[in-house]
């Protein structure tokens, strides 16, 4: 069975990819800008996702970092240009790394709630179960210099809505439909850059995409910018 390689950006980003699945994604990574661009907001995502579980480390740890770095010499650091595929070869190290930078700013006071946490880790497991899903299908559209794709699966029951460099919108917000039989639904707000999750999506034939007050709307109230069809 084919699979689109497309599709793989998700679980690129996650790590989830088997040696061969990452061999083959990478190849196709040099020739399609749209993955190569895409792939940077998914892993902005990943990031956004690790902050909010981030926890308060114990008090003495800011004083003992702070001791440490007094007493070690610092190097000028070297910078070295990296061709892409070196870099990609080291996202997992940047992804890493990034944790590192989110602890530290646990240091300097950021407590998440607990449920918040639990919220989280499950919304980033309900997506890594949608991106890497067997019968998972990614189609994608372009909104001038904006772009959407979007992954289902119906084995989920579920999508993942990526979207990346939509314009901003002062005063408004963008909200997100699901359309039924007729029916729209609101599936929750999207920034300008997002990865939004969506479950119960069985007899959905299309999602939609609005501007809408700040704060979103019972309703549409405007005519949609962008329309997908499940």
């Amino acid at each position: 069975m084919s699979i689109d390689l497309h599709s793989l950006i998700g679980p690129y980003a996650l790590g989830a990819l088997d040696t061969d699945e990452r061999e083959d994604f990478e190849s196709h990574l040099d020739s399609c800008a749209t993955c190569a661009e895409e792939l940077d907001g998914f892993i902005a995502t990943t990031v956004r996702l690790g902050e909010a579980v981030a926890e308060e480390p114990p008090a003495a740890l800011r004083a003992s970092i702070l001791a440490a770095a007094a007493q070690t010499s610092q190097e000028r650091p070297t910078v070295v240009a990296l061709r892409p595929r070196a870099l990609r070869r080291r996202l997992p190290a940047l992804i890493a790394a990034a944790a590192v930078v989110v602890a530290a700013a646990g240091v300097a006071g950021y407590v998440a709630e607990h449920q918040q946490v639990q919220d989280v880790r499950a919304e980033q497991s309900n997506v890594e179960r949608v991106m890497t899903a067997a019968d998972a299908v990614t189609s994608e559209s372009q909104l001038g210099s904006a772009s959407m794709s979007l992954t289902h699966s119906r084995s989920e029951d579920a999508i993942v809505l990526a979207v990346k460099k939509l314009p901003a919108v002062d005063d408004k917000t963008y909200q997100l439909w699901t359309v039924r039989d007729g029916v729209t639904t609101s599936a929750g707000l999207v920034d300008t850059s997002d990865l939004v999750y969506v479950g119960g999506v069985d007899g959905v034939q299309q999602i939609a995409l609005t501007v809408e007050p700040a704060g979103g709307s019972e309703r549409p109230t405007s005519l949609p910018v962008a329309t997908m069809a499940l």
